[in-house]
């Protein structure tokens, strides 16, 4: 399964953009339902790393979603019939869209990502927008993990408790977090200052970029 995760960056971004698409312009929510159920599976099948904790994420965003439009739509009067297919569509559309670009987030190394932007000759900017949009976000993932170990081995409990105290210590690593992105952010600026980044210089590329990402480029033997 390697070699779908090995895809161009733009390729995977085009096909979670066309499913995310389909996702909420078809108004049938049992459609909605059965393409997020699918998707999750077929993340499940190329084996993206770090399941769990998104599954996690995605249980307790359909529980949020549902119970908010259902609050909201029995407040506007409707009924319990129509109002738990509209927020069970809407849970759907989330599940697809989280997971379709968590595919793409967990699937795609910063490196292929500047190698595809590279190849695709994009101006600089928009070349470090994307590679730090889709780089930071699993490492902010992965610091909100160790941020929850570093409560455990202090003592707090986290985990065995109710649905309401355990989003208040979710909260409560907000601000560690919000801390460890802003030296994240100091960190890659002044890389980028120690290696001459400028807007204004173009960049090659040291990865064949096709359809597919491959690691090196092929080298040539010695001439006859």
């Amino acid at each position: 399964m390697n070699a779908i995760h090995d895809v161009n960056f733009f390729v995977k971004l085009a096909g979670a953009f066309a499913v995310m698409l389909v996702a909420w312009f078809v108004p049938d929510w049992r459609f909605g339902v059965a393409l997020s159920l699918m998707i999750v599976a077929l993340l499940l099948v190329t084996r993206v790393p770090g399941m769990r904790g998104y599954l996690k994420g995605a249980s307790l965003l359909v529980l949020l979603v549902m119970a908010s439009w259902i609050a909201n739509l029995l407040i506007q009067g409707e009924t319990l019939q129509t109002a738990l297919p509209t927020a069970a569509g809407m849970a759907a559309r989330l599940v697809t869209t989280t997971a379709v670009f968590y595919f793409v987030m967990e699937t795609s190394t910063p490196g292929s990502i500047l190698a595809a932007c590279s190849a695709a000759r994009l101006p600089p900017i928009a070349t470090l927008v994307l590679s730090l949009t889709f780089g930071i976000i699993p490492m902010l993932r992965e610091e909100f993990e160790r941020i929850g170990d570093a409560q455990r081995a202090r003592g707090m409990e986290i985990d065995d408790v109710s649905l309401p105290m355990r989003l208040r210590f979710a909260l409560a690593r907000g601000v560690p977090l919000l801390v460890q992105a802003v030296r994240m952010a100091h960190a890659i600026s002044l890389s980028l200052s120690i290696y001459g980044f400028e807007l204004s210089r173009k960049r090659t590329t040291w990865r064949n970029v096709g359809l597919m990402v491959e690691p090196k480029l092929p080298r040539k033997g010695p001439a006859a």
